[in-house]
């Protein structure tokens, strides 16, 4: 510690800095994804519960869908993303890669039950504790984002996640499970989009 220099420390207040002022651009993200989950929920309860007249061998097909048209919503968004000052900061490096990692998590979790359901006969039970796992992402992906940004409200999201995810095991087997998870998914991803993409968007115009 004692090879620290006064440049070093300015430099890591400077970076801490940026954090808390740069208006995070990730809002649009969790409007695509959060969106998209928000109606396979309620497409996959529609379809248990017969209120569509659509066979339950194509509950695979929704999340198909979910997956395939996030990643090309995602892919047009990021091409058509504004360039703003303050993309670099450590807010939004932070936001992003967190984000990352849970998609690729829920992604790897998703394709383990997948293959144990399909080649070693698990209960396909283990297709509900998805939303378990995505919600716990959900929680970190918030926490964080709001521990290195101006964004302290986002803690909020981050318990409503967790919450749901501690409630998620009661409901497994069930179709209101899928309620639940479109309610906190609307009110922990989407909404929270929408009020990002409006912060940018005053602050892009400031």
């Amino acid at each position: 510690m004692s090879n620290v220099t006064e440049t070093d420390l300015d430099y890591l207040r400077r970076v801490a800095e940026s954090g808390e002022q740069a208006p995070l651009i990730g809002g649009r993200f969790l409007i695509i994804w959060g969106g998209l989950g928000v109606i396979a929920c309620l497409v996959h309860w529609s379809i248990v519960t017969e209120t569509l007249p659509i066979a339950a061998s194509l509950l695979g097909a929704v999340w198909l869908g979910y997956g395939m048209i996030g990643l090309i919503a995602n892919a047009i968004a990021v091409r058509t993303m504004p360039r703003r000052s303050g993309t670099g900061s450590i807010g939004n490096r932070v936001n992003r890669i967190a984000w990352q990692y849970v998609g690729i998590g829920i992604g790897v979790y998703f394709a383990g039950v997948m293959f144990s359901v399909t080649a070693l006969d698990a209960n396909p039970v283990l297709f509900d504790s998805i939303l378990t796992v995505a919600l716990f992402g959900y929680s970190i992906a918030f926490a964080v984002t709001a521990a290195l940004s101006a964004e302290k409200w986002l803690y909020g999201p981050a318990w409503m996640s967790i919450a749901g995810a501690g409630l998620s095991p009661a409901f497994y087997g069930t179709a209101e499970l899928y309620l639940l998870a479109a309610a906190i998914i609307l009110f922990a991803a989407v909404l929270p989009g929408l009020r990002l993409v409006g912060r940018e968007s005053g602050a892009g115009n400031a």
